[in-house]
């Protein structure tokens, strides 16, 4: 079964990074909300200008039910509760994320309150009961798949840390608490929309490292145990 699943896998990864091609699927839903397309713009054109990968300038939006097995990694984001999943829609996340599959969730705003929290853990539990939402390990591969020790950071500073469930000792789902997206949002001038608190650019900086190591992550995996091409990527890091 095992076999199968990793056979799975790269057959997913064929069909989503064949020539180094990443697509970034949003997944549209009740109690989620879709980052801004200038967040979505900026992340897939530093995938393009600082790493191996070459995704397409557009993210795919899509609904559970409209082909998300044709997308490894999927990403949710929302504020308030992610809820009205139904229990179809849950089982067919069910299946990809254990195939293969990688999602992703970004918290836009906490309001200094938890309910988000809450209603993603009450999701990923109906998606995965046996396996609890807990929190990444700062010596986790993750934290080196790309960049060395990037901070779970973001436009916010809710959680110093990220969350995830895991499965056969792979995460499947990944959390940010942070709004990892709002720290990459540009107006039309170029100017970045929104200041991250406390941190200023350096937390800037940090959510622009650990959205990479995510990404990078869902496709390696475990592979990557330490950071690759250092120079290289410090000199794109200073040019950003």
């Amino acid at each position: 079964m095992k076999v199968f699943k990793i056979l799975f896998f790269l057959l997913l990864s064929a069909c989503c990074f064949a020539g180094d091609l990443f697509e970034l699927c949003i997944i549209k839903k009740s109690g989620g909300s879709s980052p801004l397309s200038s967040s979505v713009e900026a992340v897939l054109k530093y995938l393009a200008s600082s790493t191996s990968i070459d995704p397409p300038t557009d993210a795919v939006y899509l609904e559970v039910g409209q082909g998300i097995f044709d997308y490894p990694f999927l990403c949710v984001t929302g504020k308030g509760s992610l809820k009205d999943f139904t229990r179809k829609e849950t089982a067919l996340l069910a299946k990809h994320l254990s195939s293969g599959g990688f999602l992703f969730i970004d918290e836009t705003e906490s309001y200094g309150l938890d309910d988000f929290y809450r209603s993603v853990k009450d999701f990923s539990a109906g998606i995965f009961p046996a396996a609890a939402l807990e929190k990444i390990p700062e010596d986790d591969v993750i934290f080196r798949s790309f960049y060395l020790q990037p901070k779970a950071a973001g436009r916010n500073s809710v959680s110093p840390s990220l969350y995830g469930v895991r499965i056969d000792g792979r995460w499947v789902i990944v959390y940010s608490r942070n709004d990892i997206f709002g720290a990459w949002a540009r107006d039309e001038s170029g100017r970045f929309i929104y200041s991250c608190y406390p941190g200023g650019e350096a937390q800037r900086l940090e959510a622009v490292k650990i959205t990479v190591n995510i990404v990078m992550y869902s496709l390696t995996g475990t592979y990557k145990k330490d950071i690759i091409h250092r120079d290289f990527i410090e000199r794109k890091l200073k040019s950003w």
